[in-house]
């Protein structure tokens, strides 16, 4: 008979003694590029870290060879260059930086394209999720994509002056000519987004009711407010108060009103004044 002692031996996972698996430190991200009229090339950093193991620096380097991947829309050569195809994580780190090149020249605005790059070999292994897809949003140089900081923020609770916000910051990010994605309201960041459109000529902003898709808009579970509905108790809502200013510094002013309904004397409802950073 085997003892005790042995069966749990032959039973033991040592969670330490996994293989390393090297992998992109994310699976996919995006890049504005704001065309001007040099075509000015960007350098773009893409993070390669690994896992497994002990999950802690190696006492010895981990080599890793990059390449472009046949799933890339965006061609090598043309619309972007890899900096380097080999790079190296130095023992006693996580992680190294890779950089490719991206030429704006050919770009064109609203034609977005994926740069799909993939790991394709490692002095360790090669993680199954071994591919990274970045998606070039070239917009037109008086885009209001970017990332804002709050100048003005208000913010109103059935009914109630509750507090301010400045200081925070959210992302605007261009959909198509004139639609925009802008991600969070107020102290919620995530999970929030709302759409708005930009009247070419005044600049005056309309918030949506519904996402692109014609699913109604919900912030924090409500249904989305905009100026078009009435529901407005305490936060002006006016041309003056929801609007895009063009600066030409690139410091785009955006100005707009927006809440959500739970109610007559229930509404929750911001103001605010972003300035692009």
């Amino acid at each position: 008979m085997a003892s005790c002692d042995t069966l749990l031996e032959q039973d033991e996972t040592d969670f330490g003694q996994g293989p390393i698996l090297v992998q992109f430190e994310k699976t996919k991200t995006e890049l504005n590029i704001i065309k001007d009229p040099e075509n000015t090339p960007i350098d773009y950093e893409v993070p390669i870290t690994f896992f497994g193991g002990k999950n802690v620096p190696l006492d010895r380097d981990v080599d890793v060879t990059i390449a472009t991947s046949p799933d890339s829309e965006a061609n090598e050569g043309e619309e972007f260059e890899l900096n380097l195809t080999t790079y190296t994580i130095p023992a006693g780190e996580t992680s190294v930086i890779a950089s490719i090149k991206i030429l704006t020249e050919k770009l064109v605005p609203f034609e977005f394209k994926n740069i799909v790059l993939e790991i394709t070999n490692s002095s360790e292994s090669v993680s199954d999720v071994n591919s990274t897809a970045i998606t070039l949003k070239a917009l037109d140089s008086n885009t209001l994509a970017g990332t804002y900081t709050v100048e003005v923020g208000k913010y109103w609770n059935s009914g109630n002056y509750n507090s301010s916000f400045p200081g925070r910051t959210f992302v605007i990010a261009a959909i198509a000519p004139g639609l925009y994605r802008h991600e969070g309201i107020a102290f919620w960041p995530d999970g929030n987004d709302f759409y708005f459109t930009v009247d070419e000529e005044t600049g005056v902003i309309s918030v949506l009711d519904k996402d692109p898709d014609r699913t109604p808009t919900l912030l924090n579970g409500s249904p989305i407010m905009n100026c078009a509905g009435g529901q407005f108790e305490m936060a002006p809502c006016t041309d003056e108060t929801k609007k895009a200013t063009l600066k030409d510094d690139g410091h785009h002013l955006v100005e707009l009103t927006t809440g959500y309904f739970r109610g007559a004397g229930a509404t929750r409802e911001s103001l605010q004044k972003l300035v692009r950073l």
